[in-house]
């Protein structure tokens, strides 16, 4: 792909139906391998539109929010580390299990770097990892336990999931969630400087 571009936006249902598809995922992963969530890493920004779901279905609060965010410096991006994880105030056990929630994983560098830095706060944790879609890198991460997911992809971001083609877009990446702004969404793979206000 030479061009980074924007073809079709998430509705706020078609998301809601993804996430709806990716708890079936999770549902019967988590009961397949016996495992009990601890608590809930949100990914921020995009993961926290998984993460709130989730904790819903959960039926739990304990959601800890952690932000990495590429930034253009000196003319090429960088993954900047925005936000710490928290105080918090409640005790998790020694060895956590962690619902990892990231919305639209675009490489294996963030979720590296939200492991890590949980890592060295509990040293002995696992982690689940959940997204709106595939990103298989994850199984390359031996504190991740398994991953679930709405939509599957290919090495080239394509999906046949049925809110994709019913959209007419079949590449993931040409996708905007309800939320964003497409052009600071770009800025970042096309190289360009974002200015907030």
């Amino acid at each position: 792909m030479s061009e980074n571009k924007i073809q079709y936006r998430l509705s706020w249902d078609e998301y809601g139906s993804l996430v709806e598809d990716l708890w079936k995922d999770l549902d019967t992963k988590l009961k397949e391998h016996n495992v009990k969530i601890d608590a809930i890493i949100a990914i921020l920004r995009e993961g926290v539109f998984t993460a709130t779901p989730l904790a819903y279905k959960l039926n739990t609060y304990k959601v800890i929010p952690i932000q990495f965010k590429y930034m253009l410096y000196d003319g090429r991006n960088e993954l900047k580390q925005i936000s710490k994880i928290p105080e918090l105030n409640y005790t998790l056990p020694e060895s956590p299990i962690f619902l990892l929630c990231d919305t639209f994983p675009s490489g294996w560098k963030t979720k590296s770097l939200a492991i890590e830095e949980f890592k060295k706060i509990y040293p002995n944790a696992k982690f689940v990892f959940a997204s709106l879609l595939q990103d298989a890198s994850a199984n390359e991460n031996k504190d991740i336990l398994f991953s679930a997911y709405a939509a599957d992809v290919n090495a080239n971001w394509e999906t046949k999931h049925p809110v994709y083609v019913k959209a007419g877009v079949t590449n993931v990446l040409y996708t905007a969630l309800p939320w964003e702004n497409i052009e600071e969404e770009l800025a970042g793979p096309n190289m360009t400087k974002w200015e907030y206000n």
